[in-house]
Parts: C-alpha cells; structure tokens; sequence
C-alpha cells in the first residue's frame, strides 16, 4: 500500500462572505505518495459554519516532476459535509478551475467509477488525517455524531 504525506504550505482568511455574512478560511499544501509528490490540495470552509455549509477539498492531481506540463495535471473537487460523508463534484464550478496548473477541471462523471476516484479519495484521507489546521472540519464529525447519540 502506498504511503502518504502532506506537506503544509499556505493559509488564507477572507471574507465577510456576501451569503452568509461569515469569514471563511482556505489551507494549502502537497501530497507526496512514497515520497513523490502527487498532488497540490487546498481545503476552503466558512468559519463556524461547517455543520451548514461544509468544507470544499480542491486537488490538483499528477506527478509533480521536472518536464511534466500543466496541461498534464488535472482538477478534482470533492465536498464534505458532516455527517454524510464526501462526495466528488464538478471540479469546473469551483475557484480551482481557474489554476494554470491544472490544465483541466474534471466533472463528476469524468472521475466517478475511475482509479483517479481512488487516488483522490486516498488523497483526501491524508489530508484529513495529517492537516491539523483543518480540525474545526474533521471535528465537526464528531459533534455531529454526538448530538446524534
């Protein structure tokens, strides 16, 4: 099984959020799969607000070597919502569309039932196991699991 690990970039407050009137927040960093990199992710939420409006998990998917094109490299956006879970959706309709390094943006259909749907849910899981920065995300779970108990 391969091993993974997140390497911490950036982090960015902004807002407020013209719908709901709160700030939001977005981290960044790398992946590295056997200590190659293979994806460049960002995770954006609005603060305080994780239980309405969950958490959107923006990759950039390819090996990130010397000589490898952008056009190459491709957008997979996944949303997590407390208490069901994360779900692929069209990549085109977020912010990470617009990266020049990610020279296409995939819809759902394009990764659904695909090994990248794989890769990007294995990617998502070290994100969210090793990205401390993301915690009032992971620890909405289990707020939500209390108040379901």
């Amino acid at each position: 099984m391969a091993e993974r690990s997140i390497e911490l970039s950036g982090s960015h407050d902004f807002g407020p959020c013209d719908c709901c009137g709160t700030n939001s927040r977005t981290v960044w960093g790398y992946v590295y799969c056997d200590n190659a990199a293979e994806a460049v992710y960002y995770v954006h939420w609005s603060l305080g607000k994780v239980a309405e409006h969950g958490a959107h998990f923006d990759l950039i998917i390819w090996k990130w070597t010397e000589g490898r094109e952008d056009a190459e490299r491709q957008a997979v956006s996944l949303v997590y919502q407390p208490g069901l879970g994360v779900v692929v959706i069209d990549a085109g309709t977020r912010k990470i569309a617009q990266e020049k390094l990610a020279g296409k943006a995939l819809s759902r259909d394009e990764v659904i039932g695909t090994p990248l749907a794989q890769q990007a849910f294995n990617i998502f899981d070290a994100i969210w196991l090793q990205d401390g920065r993301i915690a009032e995300v992971t620890e909405s779970e289990h707020t939500i699991n209390k108040t379901k108990n």
